[in-house]
């Protein structure tokens, strides 16, 4: 329940503070007298946005301070529009706030019409009726689960697709590398190797050529220096230091004859082999291509088939992920259907409930042939999926006999609306826990017999939850347990609102000018 409101240069109001009782406590006022200001003022203090326009004109900011019976709510709005919001004094998020005061204030003015109005919040109503919410939070978290891999899935099929293409080229890459059969340490040899046989015909030559200057018969070099040692031979007899010449030549042929000897050797082992040579000339050609396509080196030619090794893996899970979403896609839209099912089956069970309350209270309101009904269709199949279940559900509405039944966005009548939303809400009061309604404009459009009417329905709801109701009519007035009337003076400089509770002959006689309107009116 609403104890008190204390307002602080809120819009035209400098500064006022409210009590509120249990009960019906009707607002009265003249037009502009600052009425809808304290509705919107309690508004503010619940969590409604808020901005500039609300701070009073050289005003430094705004204070708006509600009070319940358990908890207090006060709003600080800056005059570029921005606020503080408080719980009992300590600071919190406007969420906070919004969510203590759903659970504690109803407010019906414009936007509930509205809201009432809009097909897609039907089934709404509905569940809250059936008191479904608990499955359709079960529902809405399986659809989000559902969505979530429905879109996960589409992702990776779109992956997959890439990656298919890319397995190709990785398997390509692959089998080049891998049937290159290579090893780190061949390159330095072949290159070796190839030096060594590409000039082979030219070292042969060397050493052909080498063999015949040493072994050329009388012009040969050995047989040179057998001529000379054998002259030295016949000289020493004549000179004993000639034999240390002897010597000499003697180590120089045997050196020779060695070299001759190797000579010979190596032209018998090192032919000139030119399969092998071809062999080599190709095998470094397929090194030389895998280095410039895959990194300059053997080794980054190794480490780069290790990474496409490693992304070949990474596509086969690619494979298995796709699997498992799809059984987990199965496994979601199974549960789905049993929970939707179970849904439209208590929402088709109770819609004609809701309907036959409705048109009760209709009736109460004087519309007595009035007609409501619940229309109800269901869709199967994943097109036709939503958060809410496999349901689409419309308010239907006959305000008078003989009228077929029409969606509720064709009532024209504002004094019907304000009964339908009055009719509605009176239904759902037993299940809400809501202590405080609050009507803004519930009078509209209305007079004579239904106002009297919506009179009587407003103070029985009130007999067990305080209603606050703004209201221009005698008949709502006269029903208050609490008349609150509004007043505003002004003068050169400022304006003044008060608000004053009215008892006895005041009560009356605003009462009765408010008849005299009516019947001025009329």
């Amino acid at each position: 329940m609403i104890k008190n409101l204390f307002i602080k240069n809120f819009a035209i109001i400098d500064d006022l503070s409210i009590e509120f009782y249990p009960g019906l406590t009707v607002i009265t006022g003249e037009t502009g007298s600052g009425k809808s200001i304290i509705i919107e003022a309690i508004s503010v203090a619940s969590g409604k946005k808020v901005d500039k326009m609300m701070v009073k004109s050289n005003a430094k900011n705004s204070i708006v301070d509600l009070e319940l019976e358990q908890d207090s709510f006060r709003r600080i709005i800056n005059e570029s529009g921005r606020s503080r919001s408080f719980v009992n004094d300590t600071p919190t998020s406007i969420n906070e706030i919004k969510k203590k005061c759903e659970q504690k204030i109803d407010f019906h003015g414009q936007h509930d019409q509205q809201l009432i109005l809009k097909k897609e919040n039907h089934i709404d109503y509905l569940d809250y009726f059936c008191k479904n919410q608990d499955k359709v939070n079960e529902l809405i978290g399986v659809f989000n689960n559902l969505e979530k891999c429905k879109k996960q899935l589409k992702q990776l099929k779109q992956d997959l697709l890439l990656s298919k293409e890319k397995k190709e080229l990785i398997n390509f890459q692959l089998n080049e590398i891998e049937s290159a059969g290579i090893i780190i340490e061949e390159e330095t040899k072949l290159l070796i190797e190839y030096k060594k046989l590409n000039h082979q015909e030219e070292i042969l030559s060397f050493f052909n050529h080498l063999q015949l200057k040493l072994n050329n018969h009388d012009k040969g070099i050995l047989s040179e220096l057998n001529n000379i040692l054998n002259k030295i031979e016949s000289l020493k007899k004549y000179d004993d230091n000639i034999s240390r010449f002897s010597n000499l030549f003697n180590s120089i042929v045997v050196q020779l004859q060695d070299v001759d000897s190797e000579i010979n050797s190596r032209l018998g082992s090192d032919e000139f082999d030119e399969t092998r040579l071809s062999f080599i000339e190709e095998r470094i050609t397929v090194l030389e291509t895998l280095k410039r396509k895959y990194g300059g080196s053997l080794e980054s030619v190794m480490l780069y088939r290790n990474q496409i090794s490693q992304e070949l893996s990474e596509i086969s899970l690619l494979s298995k992920s796709d699997l498992d979403l799809t059984k987990n896609i199965e496994k979601l839209e199974n549960k789905y259907n049993v929970l939707a099912t179970k849904l439209s089956i208590d929402r088709k069970n109770k819609k004609a409930d809701l309907s036959k309350l409705i048109e009760d209270s209709l009736s109460e309101l004087n519309m007595k042939r009035a007609r409501f009904n619940i229309e109800m269709s269901s869709n199967k199949g994943s097109l036709h999926y939503s958060s809410k279940g496999i349901d689409q559900i419309e308010f239907l509405l006959s305000a008078n006999p003989g009228e077929p039944l029409k969606p509720m966005t064709s009532i024209a009548s504002g004094g019907e609306m304000s009964r339908i939303m009055l009719a509605i809400k009176t239904v759902f009061q037993d299940q809400n826990p809501i202590d405080a309604l609050i009507f803004d404009e519930i009078d509209t459009g209305i007079s004579g017999e239904t106002a009297k009417r919506v009179s009587n329905h407003l103070k029985t709801l009130s007999c067990h939850k305080q209603v606050i109701c703004i209201t221009h009519l005698p008949q709502i007035a006269q029903k208050a347990d609490n008349h609150l009337h509004i007043t505003k003076k002004m003068d050169r400089t400022n304006t003044i609102v008060k608000a004053e509770y009215m008892n006895g002959r005041k009560s009356k006689k605003i009462i009765n000018n408010l008849f005299i309107g009516d019947e001025v009116i009329a």
